[in-house]
């Protein structure tokens, strides 16, 4: 682990000598076992809560998100401010794992539809989302484990499978095809909204301008941008987003089925 002079809330440029030390190395393996142990634990103590109780945590989590969000966006945009004079307009709210936030409140507060929707989302796309970012977590590129930046990331994204799962287990939505679906028509009305703003003002939210970081794929958006087939990255990020989707309701029900059956 990177032991460098610092303190938790410095802001990546002001720490001296960090240059990624804990991305993939011991502090990223100690997060990863131990957000599986504490994950697995949680999933275990709630398996059998009641619809009432879900829902409250869905509510702490959706406020709790918010004014994390808030406050972080507060905290980089001092030194963005500062430092480089302007506001970074990527810390808009507006990246695949941003979705959370907005997906949590709804199913807390809302209701009818949009909140079944903005449920399945949870148990789909929080999932696959916050999953593949605990696996390769980019804020180590940038934070040391002991700061501010890394811990956002790790809180941020662990509770994301955290609550996709406790939805799942606690059989607070239906784990069946329609699922896939409702999760995916919630996707993809906040994509409706991302996509012009990506290609807009060249962005990457949500991965559908240049997948970017995706292997493989991400060379594939590469040569459909290069002949002037870009308008094809997004229908092929949303085709990924409903595989992906599908292959968490699809394991769980196939779970479901074995626990069934002993």
């Amino acid at each position: 682990m990177f032991k460098g002079d610092y303190n938790f809330f410095d802001y990546k440029y002001n720490i001296v000598g960090y240059t990624g030390q804990d991305y993939g190395g011991i502090a990223q393996n100690l997060y990863l076992v131990i957000s599986l142990v504490l994950m697995i634990a949680l999933l275990v103590a709630l398996r059998k809560s009641s619809k009432e109780k879900v829902l409250k945590i869905i509510k702490v989590v959706g406020v709790f998100l918010s004014l994390f969000y808030i406050f972080k966006t507060i905290w980089e945009s001092y030194y963005d401010i500062t430092l480089g004079g302007s506001f970074n307009k990527g810390l808009l709210p507006f990246d695949t794992c941003s979705i959370i936030m907005w997906a949590a409140l709804i199913s807390g507060f809302g209701k009818g539809k949009i909140k079944k929707m903005a449920d399945a989302w949870i148990s789909t796309g929080s999932v696959v989302g916050g999953f593949a970012t605990m696996l390769f977590l980019n804020a180590f590129k940038y934070y040391p484990f002991f700061s501010f930046g890394a811990f956002y990331s790790m809180i941020w994204h662990f509770l994301m499978v955290f609550l996709g799962l406790l939805l799942i287990v606690t059989n607070y939505v239906d784990v069946k095809f329609s699922t896939i679906i409702k999760g995916s028509l919630f996707h993809l009305a906040i994509s409706l909204i991302v996509i012009p703003i990506d290609f807009i003002y060249d962005f990457d939210f949500m991965l559908y301008k240049d997948l970017g970081g995706i292997p493989f794929f991400e060379d594939i958006a590469s040569k459909f941008t290069s002949n002037g087939l870009q308008f094809l990255n997004p229908i092929m990020m949303l085709i990924l987003y409903f595989v992906a989707f599908s292959l968490v309701i699809l394991v769980s029900m196939l779970i479901k089925k074995l626990i069934h059956l002993k």
